[in-house]
């Protein structure tokens, strides 16, 4: 038996310990699986004396009992840091007091979260805390992690997506999904990201009866019931809030239920009864699925003492964000790059535009699933604009940066794909053709819509700046309309597509003087 094995003996160790989430684990091996998403380590650097990996071990084990898996991670990487950073062997004020010299005045958080874990450690009554340590701890204020820096210095690169960004985004994911550029359930977890601004986990944790469709004097209102997270004490779906929805959302997420509820009824080689249908996860976990080859082992991964192992771990979920974002060809106005993606920039942009249309600390925090205000002062308290307004200045100068048309420019009709087919010529609202469609399926999105489409084949010698001296009058009268900023600039994106077009136009027509002009 190694020393952390015989240590744990003697103070406190059962052969088998439970999860707040249900899932067991032996104290003495050197991992915990702690849910489906967290695995924690407790190999500590070798600095560490028997003693105190005797009490840390005992100590976590506590907090994996009580607490989330995620904080008793957090507890666990910190305390290693401390360890790491100092070459300590134990815990005492001298080690504490350096380590806080150590860390850097935006690092002091680390110290913070780790703080209360000492304190409770010596609490339990486990060795390596002496009290001369608490002493010192309560008699410390320690500064909390500078929240919402990203969103109030509007960082481009990590910061919330302005409006132009959010529409090339959501309209390369439509695109994408359609050319099979992105798999179906990648592109329903982007989309649910973009529009609920939810976390992985609660995203994770939906299953099909959250889904919610009612009819309401006539009109159907389409709403999910999201499982909360990062509540003290709350069991897995042990509390929900309702938030609504567009139906487009609820049909994609009513879709990815169906192919997930397929994909366990090949598993199990039978049909589900629809009760039980309901519960299956919207997102599922591949790997765990393997595991169910019966009805009866299905009924006890979802209802057993470990409800969310059949979930996608939100490791899976990352991974799926991530090949969203390396198939993205969606960029920024602001920096000229593709758009950074991540799952805490669709939550900054939410709060963002709430505070924007003018809603106050307690509605954002309810939208957002927070149980306070705290951390969304930043939201309320930073009344900057950071959407750029799109007039006929500024379009001309963001659009190479945007690129927002999609399509393939061709020197004449005789070029394009389908250019025999007249019924292929695309006409403005003045009856001029502006170029070809080289779809062969059914559209009625209108001819605006095409220069934000990759099968819109603009001609260099089209009208195109018709297109955009309509745009730009429309949006004069909408905002003289007094309309709100949301319905003024509902089509930026599209005035930027129109304006890369006319540039390259002109790109073009350029190339073709210079390529004529006599030698001299």
């Amino acid at each position: 038996m190694n020393r952390a094995k015989l240590l744990l003996t003697k103070t406190r160790s059962p052969t088998v310990a439970i999860s707040k989430d249900g899932y067991p684990f032996d104290p003495r091996d050197s991992h915990w699986r702690l849910n489906k998403d967290v695995l924690i380590s407790l190999v500590l650097p070798t600095s560490a004396d028997a003693r105190t990996e005797s009490g840390f071990r005992a100590a976590l084990q506590r907090y994996a009992e009580e607490a989330s898996a995620e904080h008793t991670r957090n507890m666990e990487t910190r305390f290693r840091r401390y360890l790491r950073d100092t070459q300590a062997s134990s815990v005492t004020t001298a080690n504490l007091m350096n380590w806080r010299a150590m860390l850097r005045t935006d690092e002091q958080w680390q110290l913070g979260g780790l703080k209360g874990f000492l304190i409770a450690w010596h609490d339990y009554g486990f060795d390596g805390i002496s009290k001369d340590v608490v002493e010192l701890l309560y008699g410390w204020r320690i500064q909390g992690n500078e929240k919402g820096v990203a969103v109030s210095s509007g960082c481009p690169e990590t910061g919330p997506y302005t409006d132009i960004e959010m529409a090339a985004l959501l309209d390369w994911a439509n695109m994408a999904v359609v050319t099979e550029a992105v798999v179906f359930e990648d592109y329903a977890y982007l989309l649910t990201l973009a529009m609920t601004a939810r976390r992985a986990i609660q995203i994770a944790a939906l299953r099909g009866r959250d889904l919610v469709r009612k009819t309401h004097t006539g009109i159907q209102q389409f709403g999910l019931s999201i499982p909360r997270a990062k509540q003290r004490g709350q069991m897995f779906r042990g509390d929900f809030r309702s938030l609504a929805i567009i139906e487009d959302l609820y049909l994609i997420l009513e879709q990815q239920h169906r192919n997930s509820v397929d994909e366990v009824q090949t598993a199990i080689g039978e049909p589900l009864d629809s009760a039980l249908t309901q519960d299956v996860p919207i997102f599922l976990n591949h790997a765990a699925l393997n595991q169910v080859s019966h009805v009866s082992k299905l009924r006890e991964m979802l209802f057993g003492a470990t409800p969310d192992v059949l979930h996608a771990t939100t490791a899976s979920l990352r991974s799926a964000l991530q090949r969203c974002a390396r198939a993205s060809t969606a960029r920024s106005e602001r920096t000229g790059e593709f758009i950074r993606l991540s799952a805490t920039r669709f939550r900054y942009t939410r709060g963002t535009k709430l505070r924007r249309e003018g809603f106050g600390a307690f509605v954002i925090a309810e939208l957002l699933d927070h149980s306070d205000i705290q951390n969304v002062r930043v939201y309320t308290e930073n009344t900057a604009q950071e959407a750029v307004v799109i007039n006929e200045l500024i379009g001309p100068q963001l659009a190479p940066f945007a690129q927002a048309c999609l399509g393939r420019l061709v020197r004449s009709e005789r070029e394009a794909i389908r250019g025999d087919d007249p019924r292929s010529r695309v006409a403005n609202s003045r009856l001029n053709a502006v170029g070809t469609c080289g779809n062969y399926g059914f559209c009625a999105s209108g001819y605006r819509a095409c220069y934000t489409c990759h099968h819109f084949q603009p001609w260099v010698d089209g009208p195109h700046e018709e297109v955009l001296a309509e745009l730009y009058a429309e949006k004069g009268r909408v905002r003289e309309a007094g309309c709100a900023d949301v319905v003024v600039n509902a089509n930026d994106l599209l005035i930027l597509a129109v304006e890369h077009c006319v540039s390259l136009c002109r790109e073009a027509k350029r190339c073709k003087f210079v390529e004529t002009l006599p030698e001299e």
